[in-house]
């Protein structure tokens, strides 16, 4: 349990918020304990596990004035119910991270990356909380890459840059000036920007105008006469050259970076609790935007991208041991829009299904109308023995009913409107739910049953 003799002897000026604390950890406790309990799942058991994913809104940032440790107290109480939780968006700043892993007390330790830089990446890291009386690490992590050939395709596509040399001339006549559906924002200086690219189609007869240092290529296993050792004699068509045996290589910045790892790099980690073995993988997915299909398919490949890999990864570790009782999971924050979406398809493929039990719930946002987080396994019914993926529980935890209530509005913001309120109070506590299930982990008398010789008559 979470460690709370702080709250014990507050100081008179902050006695009201000790004991409005107090009192939201109990309805928390309280309404866990029922939550936990409506599905038969009391007291934890060396039986089984409960992992839960848990995207914390810029966990570590300024954005509404921070986590003193009102909110701290709220998350630690219901991470406390978990045994190893998935966090998302934990920031570069620790220290908030430091003052919630203090409360959780001794018991709990944790795996973590460093943060992944650029706009998409956000300044956040991959977080792993876990009870190290449940769970232990299994000494093997490492962050997900793609290899060539597999990077996923950038929203805007394929690009080059004009400029340096590389220039786009026009038909006689033809002005590309005016004006075009597209996204604008405006600035503090009253000047108005694109928000996204534009993109104007070109006339017919356009010629783009090669830099200086631009080489044609002729690709690698073409078929080629040899006059002598070290020498290629090759035809090159013209004046026209067209076919897929030839490339053009630009010089350096010419292209813009295309081909992308993930927005945030997924992160892998070998755990044991029980008899279970599982290597799990958490994730944020790149969001961009619901309403843009270009950034709709950014999403939807990265997702596809993981999956793939993930499960050729599991692939060759059972071909490799074809009595390996390891499990493979994926969970965390896939920015999926709904069941049926096509974000959620790329996610059930590869061998990768979500059990029904989470399928079962309609949303993970505070809303419960995007199924934004999940957790998915790797062929959960393979035959792996006298192992198995066991689900005995699984759910949502909504804490806005039971802390930052609608009702509570005067006592933190009463100059807030609702909207306001309701936004500002994620960024004390979370814009997702966290999502957990719970697996059997006790497989002795399985194991049992396969013990033994028969006995001569």
């Amino acid at each position: 349990m979470p460690f709370y003799y702080p709250l014990r002897n507050p100081s008179s000026s902050d006695a009201t918020r000790s004991n409005r604390t107090v009192a939201g950890i109990k309805r928390l406790r309280a309404a866990l304990a029922t939550h936990f309990e409506t599905q038969g799942l009391g007291v934890h058991t060396s039986r089984s596990v409960r992992i839960a994913t848990w995207n914390l809104r810029e966990f570590g940032g300024r954005k509404g004035g921070g986590r003193d440790y009102e909110p701290l107290y709220y998350i630690a109480e219901v991470i406390s119910h978990m045994d190893l939780v998935a966090l998302q968006e934990v920031r570069q700043n620790l220290k908030e991270f430091d003052r919630l892993k203090k409360i959780l007390g001794p018991d709990w330790s944790y795996l973590a990356t460093d943060v992944t830089d650029g706009s998409s990446g956000n300044g956040e890291r991959m977080v792993y909380l876990f009870n190290r009386r449940k769970v232990l690490f299994q000494n093997i992590a490492g962050e997900l890459s793609l290899p060539a050939g597999k990077k996923v395709l950038a929203a805007f596509g394929e690009r080059l840059r004009l400029g340096r040399g590389c220039r786009l001339v026009l038909p006689d006549g033809e002005d590309l000036s005016g004006e075009y559906k597209a996204s604008t924002a405006s600035r503090r200086d009253k000047k108005i920007k694109l928000a996204r690219d534009l993109e104007i189609k070109l006339p017919s007869g356009s010629i783009l105008e090669l830099p200086e240092g631009t080489a044609l290529t002729v690709v690698k296993n073409t078929v080629i006469t040899r006059p002598r050792r070290g020498v290629a004699k090759v035809a090159i068509p013209a004046p026209t050259i067209g076919s897929k045996g030839y490339a053009l290589r630009l010089p350096a910045g010419t292209f813009d970076d295309s081909f992308k790892q993930f927005a945030r790099s997924p992160y892998i980690v070998a755990f044991q609790a029980g008899w279970l073995k599982i290597n799990l993988c958490t994730v944020h997915i790149y969001y961009g935007d619901d309403d843009d299909p270009a950034l709709l398919e950014q999403r939807r490949a990265e997702i596809q991208a993981l999956t793939d890999a993930l499960g050729q990864r599991a692939e060759r570790e059972m071909k490799d041991d074809p009595h390996s009782r390891t499990m493979t999971g994926v969970l965390g924050d896939f920015n999926i829009i709904s069941q049926e979406h096509e974000t959620m398809q790329a996610l059930e493929n590869s061998g990768f299904l979500v059990p029904d039990e989470l399928k079962a719930i309609p949303g993970t946002n505070v809303d419960k109308t995007k199924a934004y987080d999940q957790i998915a396994f790797w062929k959960p019914d393979a035959d792996r023995g006298y192992a198995s993926l066991e689900v005995m529980g699984a759910g949502v935890f909504d804490f806005f009913q039971h802390v930052y209530r609608g009702s509570d509005r005067g006592t933190y913001r009463p100059e807030d409107s609702v909207n306001e309120y309701r936004n500002w109070r994620t960024y004390k506590m979370s814009d997702h739910l966290p999502m957990w299930i719970e697996l059997r982990t006790d497989f002795t008398d399985a194991y049992l049953d396969g013990c033994g010789v028969p006995v001569p008559a």
